[in-house]
C-alpha cells in the first residue's frame, strides 16, 4: 500500500473564547498523494488557513492526527516550505534578492559556492536571472512573489504549502505564476498544498480540491480534477470540464448543493 504525502485523520481544531470555545475544524480527514497538487476552497472564516497552519506543524490540532509520509506530525516537518499571500512582509527589505533566498540555506551544511550556485538555479526556475542583486522593494509585486517561490524552492523541499499566493497581484501575473507554480512542481515532483478563494485557480492547478464547509468545517467534498496535464490558460479555461467542475466546486461552497 502506498503511504501518502500527507494524511489527515479526524483533525479537529478548537480555540479558547471568552465566552467558552471556538470550533473551528471538525473531523477534518483526506490524504495527499506523493506528487499531487491540492487546493483546499470554503467560504471565507471556514478554517481554510487554520488547517493550513495544522500542516505546518506552527499548532497542534485539539483532536486527530496528522501524518506526513507515515510520521506522526509534532513540529515542522523537514522538507517543508511556505509560500504566503503578503510577499512584502515575508521578503526582508533591506536584503538583496539572492540574500533572501539564501536565508533558509544558512541551516544547511553548504558551502558559499554551492549556496550561490543554489541561488542562481533557483532564480532561473523562476526566471528572474539578473536579479541577484536587486532589493526586494525595485522589483514589481509579481517579480518579489516569483522571489519568495524561489526562496521556498531553494531548500529543495519535498512539499510546499502556499496560502493565498495570488491573491496581491493583478489577473495577468496570476496567471503567469500559476503556470509557474506548475513548472516548479513538475521540475521538482514537489507535493503541494494550496489555500484559495479562487474557484478557477483551484480547478486550473489541481489533481484535488478539498471543499470545506459549515461551522464547525468539515470535508463537504473531495474534488478530482481529470483534467490532463499539462494545462494551458486558454485551452484548460475553454475545456467543458473546467466549466463544469468550476459551477460544481462554487455550489459546495455556497451551500448550494
Amino acid at each position: 500500500m502506498t503511504i501518502p504525502a500527507i494524511s489527515i485523520r479526524d483533525v479537529t481544531m478548537d480555540y479558547p473564547t471568552p465566552d467558552g470555545v471556538n470550533h473551528v475544524l471538525d473531523h477534518v480527514s483526506y490524504d495527499v498523494a506523493e506528487g499531487h497538487f491540492v487546493s483546499i476552497v470554503g467560504p471565507s472564516g471556514v478554517g481554510k488557513t487554520t488547517l493550513l497552519r495544522l500542516l505546518t506543524g506552527l499548532a497542534s490540532p485539539t483532536g486527530g492526527e496528522i501524518h506526513v509520509r507515515g510520521e506522526r506530525l509534532t513540529s515542522s516537518p523537514e522538507g517543508l516550505a511556505v509560500v504566503l499571500q503578503d510577499y512584502t512582509r515575508s521578503l526582508m527589505p533591506w536584503l538583496t534578492v539572492a540574500k533572501n533566498i539564501s536565508l533558509p540555506l544558512r541551516r544547511a551544511k553548504m558551502s558559499r559556492s554551492a549556496v550561490q550556485e543554489r541561488v542562481q538555479e533557483s532564480l532561473a526556475e523562476v526566471g528572474l536571472t539578473g536579479t541577484e542583486r536587486s532589493y526586494p522593494w525595485q522589483l514589481s509585486g509579481g517579480m518579489q512573489q516569483r522571489v519568495s517561490i524561489a526562496r521556498a524552492i531553494a531548500v529543495r523541499p519535498s512539499i510546499l504549502v502556499m496560502d493565498e499566493p495570488f491573491a496581491s497581484v493583478d489577473a495577468q501575473t496570476r496567471f503567469d505564476l500559476e503556470d509557474l507554480v506548475l513548472k516548479v512542481r513538475d521540475d521538482f515532483g514537489i507535493t503541494t498544498v494550496m489555500v484559495t478563494h479562487d474557484i478557477d485557480e483551484a480547478v486550473y492547478l489541481s489533481d484535488e480540491i478539498v471543499v470545506l464547509h459549515g461551522k464547525p468545517a468539515a470535508v463537504r467534498d473531495v474534488v478530482k480534477v481529470e483534467i490532463p496535464f499539462p494545462r494551458s490558460q486558454m485551452a484548460t479555461r475553454n475545456d467543458h470540464r473546467f466549466a463544469e467542475l468550476r459551477t460544481r466546486v462554487y455550489g459546495m461552497v455556497r451551500g448550494l448543493e
